[in-house]
């Protein structure tokens, strides 16, 4: 029955595949639903791709996020691929289903303005170190936490960073990012605290990193005291990086290289900056604008 062959499926991804216990959850949950919504244990050889689709159109009518209907759709195609390596169907019933395009994200970024270099005053040398690499680099919170003094060239004026998928690129500094990091190491120092290549940047004792709540924490407190009322986190900082780089001539694979996406479809989410700039020329330079 499909009852059993759904133990079957949800043990193998702990066992076989190595899931995560979140996942297996998740799944778990998705297929109870499923199998509720048939009202009755079939068999699994009666397992038809309408029945799928038409609980996936119960499932969006009631008003589940895109991302969970996604993952609803990415565990039935898995479940049927299982089906059919069991050798249970010979043809996937979930295959034909369409993934749910997400919607179009707006991007929450500050204004070239808003970080200008009179909003900040000396402060939190951690916190202003750690801003300068996120709007300067356009660094993740996670890549700044594993930064250790050698990932810097201060001569070179580079950072070289391990980013997600442990993939390596390496990032220009700003003349901010450096002094500012350079004043903050020199304030460590004066705390006894180590700045030898080995030692992590963002620590209070150079041997264990700050963790990323205490990381997020600081720039929440530094953009809000700034009077910053959008969301106070650090990827505002790094979407802040990007749309600033595209508002001032750069061009979208430069951008994509710098913040290390592997895919290109990334980065198109700051797009919309290109498509407000040529808004605005038009309105500018054509006779009925």
């Amino acid at each position: 029955m499909l009852s059993q062959e759904i133990d079957r499926y949800l043990e193998s991804l702990k066992s076989q595949k190595k899931f995560s216990e979140h996942t297996v959850r998740a799944y778990a949950r998705i297929l109870k639903d499923f199998t509720i919504f048939l009202k009755e244990d079939i068999s699994p050889e009666k397992l038809k791709t309408d029945d799928i689709r038409e609980w996936l159109w119960s499932f969006k009518e009631s008003k589940k996020a895109v991302a969970t209907q996604s993952q609803a759709v990415a565990c039935l195609k898995s479940f049927g691929k299982h089906l059919v390596r069991s050798t249970v169907l010979k043809h996937n019933p979930a295959l034909a289903i369409k993934t749910p395009k997400k919607p179009q994200r707006l991007v929450s970024f500050l204004s070239q303005k808003e970080v200008g270099r009179d909003k900040f005053d000396e402060g939190d040398l951690r916190a202003r170190a750690l801003f300068e690499l996120l709007y300067g680099a356009g660094l993740r919170i996670s890549e700044c936490a594993g930064l250790t003094w050698a990932s810097f060239n201060f001569a070179e004026e580079l950072v070289r960073v391990w980013g997600k998928g442990n993939k390596e690129r390496i990032v220009p500094l700003t003349k901010d990012s450096m002094e500012w990091l350079n004043r903050y190491r020199d304030f460590q120092c004066s705390k006894a605290i180590p700045c030898f290549p080995k030692n992590f940047v963002f620590s209070k004792d150079g041997e264990n990193p700050y963790n990323i709540r205490k990381l997020y924490s600081d720039i929440h407190n530094l953009l809000r005291s700034t009077g910053w009322e959008g969301k106070a986190s650090p990827h505002v900082l790094r979407h802040t990086f990007a749309t600033h780089l595209l508002e001032n001539g750069a061009d979208i694979v430069t951008v994509q290289r710098l913040l290390g996406h592997s895919n290109p479809n990334t980065t198109q989410i700051y797009t919309h900056v290109s498509a407000e700039k040529l808004k605005e020329s038009l309105k500018q330079a054509h006779p009925r604008g």
